[in-house]
């Protein structure tokens, strides 16, 4: 820098005290740090640095693999699917997942009078003993005989042991 820029600049209450310009004293820092020089050969250092890369690289790593993998899988695929697949790897790489899209608000609404209906339409289904394509739950008499026996006797709950008649006591 120059000694021009760092002049003193005269304030208000450097006029006020009339010694502050003889006290002034400029301070500049020069860095020792040698200034890059623009290498002429840089294929031959691109080459240096790869060759580099790949001795210090001797152990394999797990994730970058199955990076690796999953974009190969998704070179295969439809613009579409790709998209998706995109998607779903950002995610799981830690980006945000994308918003849900704007949908009409009749829409919105004529879908969710669709969504009640089809719900009280399932629970009077339940309630009549039938499943949705209108066929009955029940098993039948013997399920319901099942069903309906109770146990009342301990042993029933536990079972019975059996003797061992192959034991020999001595």
């Amino acid at each position: 820098m120059s000694d021009s820029t760092l002049d003193f600049i005269p304030t208000r209450s450097s006029r006020l005290n009339k010694t502050s310009q003889e006290k002034f004293q400029a301070v500049v820092y020069n860095s020792h740090k040698k200034a890059n020089a623009p290498e002429n050969n840089t294929v031959h250092s691109n080459v240096k640095k790869v060759a580099k890369v790949a001795s210090n690289n001797t152990s394999f790593n797990i994730k970058q693999a199955k990076h690796e993998v999953v974009r190969f899988g998704m070179s295969g695929l439809d613009p579409q699917e790709k998209e998706e697949a995109k998607v779903q790897l950002a995610i799981r790489l830690g980006a945000k997942p994308p918003k849900n899209k704007c949908k009409n608000y009749k829409q919105l609404l004529e879908e969710r009078k669709k969504e009640k209906e089809a719900t009280k339409a399932r629970l009077e289904f339940q309630q009549l003993g039938k499943n949705q394509m209108g066929k009955s739950t029940a098993k039948g008499k013997g399920f319901d005989r099942k069903r309906r026996k109770q146990k009342s006797d301990l042993l029933d709950d536990y079972g019975k042991v059996k003797a061992r008649s192959n034991l020999n006591r001595s």
